[in-house]
């Protein structure tokens, strides 16, 4: 059987407007309550960590009503079924070989409430939980709301879906008998600009050629798509903005902390310190600097240093070194972490002897233009260490341990221009290097240690 035209015009309508009743009756309450219960997750997650916020800050100060006033924040709601303030223990397994984390309930609200600790969501409550740290108390805040009005809001989404999608095909079906009644262009144009959009196709239009409810649906629809348009270069335009600010704090946060701890400081909210067995600590300052900067103003002091540890970063950074922080005229970095290799004592020296040729050649040129140099001292340590962050607020990475000590003692204990090493850094380049010893010196809080001064590097060595 052959279908005139305005038979195949109506199908085509009904064949959309249908699938557009199908979409409304089933895909889009689907999306609606999956952004419902992400919307009603998300809430309930900030409920927790401002509670965390505010009992992390009365457990801070040790102001336990606080601790209550923050719990306040939750407790009111008609949603909640209870709050609680986990605790948090380090404890031994039972092989004493590792640590474990015990989680037990320190408080709850209702108190006849029976808390695990380790609930998860379920179709009738859902569980978030919060960290937090403070001085007296790790642990974490565990809520739990009931779900009845996801229950209640998905009812309301079904139901509202099917009237739509009951109004829509039976105007859809309207509409298409008037439109089949009529010319077919138009609507075949519509039909063929719909499915373009629907491919993503956002530039097009359709041209108005009645003043009819045809004429209507293709100024409707081209607004629909300017719209859409608009929308879409919003969206993008927002979504590069994010991108930006996201790589801004990104290398903010790489200039100030190694990139494994920076990604897991952003992976887990935390970093955790870490045992380095061998590492080389290399610390600089520069001799009579306290002297030399009263008769230099403020800029011009800042300037000169500035200058200098630039040099020094860029000296550092070719050897793979990670710098650590400056205190004053005092520099210290250290090679071998977080990246471990077997190669941080010869980086290290490497480094520190670029370091002591460029401070030379920059001494020599300010000395040609009547200005005052720098005399620098080096001193390099091979040992064990720990690193981590330390602080809440502006925190910072750093090192801990008798080698860096002894380090900044053999610093102090150098002479201008030279490199001075301990024997640990000695045995380990002895054969690459050229060094000599000092004897045995005696340092303060470490008695009389033997040192030595690195040279250079010996003739036909690579090192």
């Amino acid at each position: 059987m052959v279908l005139s035209v305005q038979s195949k015009i109506l199908m085509t309508v009904l064949s959309i407007v249908l699938m557009f009743a199908l979409f409304i009756l089933f895909y889009y309450p689907q999306r609606q309550e999956r952004y419902l219960l992400d919307n009603y997750n998300n809430e309930i997650e900030n409920l927790a960590k401002t509670v965390a916020l505010g009992v992390k800050i009365a457990l801070t100060e040790q102001n336990f009503e606080s601790v209550e006033t923050a719990l306040d924040f939750v407790r009111n709601d008609k949603r909640l079924q209870f709050v609680s303030i986990i605790q948090n223990d380090s404890v031994w397994n039972k092989s004493h070989t590792s640590f474990t984390i015990e989680k037990t309930v320190f408080k709850t609200y209702p108190d006849n409430v029976d808390v695990d600790p380790k609930s998860t969501s379920n179709e009738y409550f859902i569980y978030k939980s919060a960290p937090f740290s403070a001085p007296i108390l790790d642990g974490e805040i565990k809520v739990g709301f009931s779900t009845t009005e996801i229950i209640k809001g998905r009812k309301q989404i079904r139901n509202a879906s099917a009237l739509a999608s009951f109004i829509v095909f039976f105007i859809g079906l309207f509409i298409g008998y008037l439109l089949a009644r009529r010319i077919s262009v138009p609507v075949l144009a519509l039909r063929d600009a719909a499915n373009k959009v629907g491919e993503g196709d956002l530039t097009q239009s359709v041209v108005r050629r009645s003043g009819d409810e045809i004429g209507e649906l293709s100024t409707a629809f081209n607004k629909m798509v300017k719209d859409l348009g608009k929308a879409q270069e919003e969206v993008e335009e927002r979504t590069e903005e994010l991108t930006v600010e996201k790589h801004k704090s990104d290398e903010l946060l790489l200039n100030i902390l190694p990139i494994e701890t920076a990604e897991e400081l952003k992976r887990t909210g935390q970093a955790k310190a870490k045992n380095y067995d061998s590492v080389t600590v290399l610390f600089t300052d520069f001799r009579d600097f306290t002297s030399i900067s009263e008769h230099m103003d403020a800029n011009q002091l800042v300037a000169e240093l500035h200058h200098c540890f630039s040099m020094f970063d860029h000296i550092i950074k070719k050897h793979g070194i990670e710098k650590i922080k400056t205190i004053g005229d005092a520099y210290m970095c250290v090679a071998g972490l977080p990246v471990r290799n077997a190669t941080h004592p010869f980086d290290a020296v490497n480094a520190a002897i670029e370091i002591r040729d460029i401070m030379l050649a920059y001494t020599k040129e300010k000395n040609a233009k009547g200005e005052v140099g720098f005399d620098i001292r080096i001193g390099i340590n091979t040992g064990h260490v720990v690193a981590g962050i330390v602080g809440v607020d502006k925190f910072a990475y750093d090192i801990w341990g008798s080698t860096v000590n002894t380090a900044s003692r053999l610093e102090s204990s150098s002479e201008s221009n030279k490199i001075n090493i301990s024997t640990t850094v000695y045995d380990i380049i002895k054969d690459k290097y050229d060094c000599t010893h000092r004897g045995k010196k005696n340092v303060k809080g470490l008695g009389e240690i033997p040192m030595y001064f690195v040279d250079g590097i010996k003739k036909n060595i690579n090192p």
